[in-house]
């Protein structure tokens, strides 16, 4: 339960290009959410702002296609 926690929870979203438009690929999804986890225990992230520079196989945080502040979006 979210609310139980002491801390924020940050639920990152990774979208694809296809047919013009941004969707979730689960499978990609998945293998992207797996490498920022790693990313986070290297560079040791403390805050949204940090894991703003995750880059990963080409997926990129976006701005302008974040629409809610613990649900950042990269895309690719």
């Amino acid at each position: 339960d979210e609310k139980a926690l002491k801390v924020p929870v940050i639920s990152p979203v990774f979208k694809d290009w296809s047919n013009d438009k941004l969707k979730i690929i689960s499978f990609y999804a998945k293998k992207a959410r797996g490498s920022m986890v790693k990313y986070i225990v290297d560079k040791d992230v403390k805050t949204l702002e940090d894991l703003k520079g995750f880059d990963y196989n080409d997926y990129t945080f976006s701005d302008s296609h974040t629409s809610k502040k613990n649900e950042p979006v990269f895309i690719r």
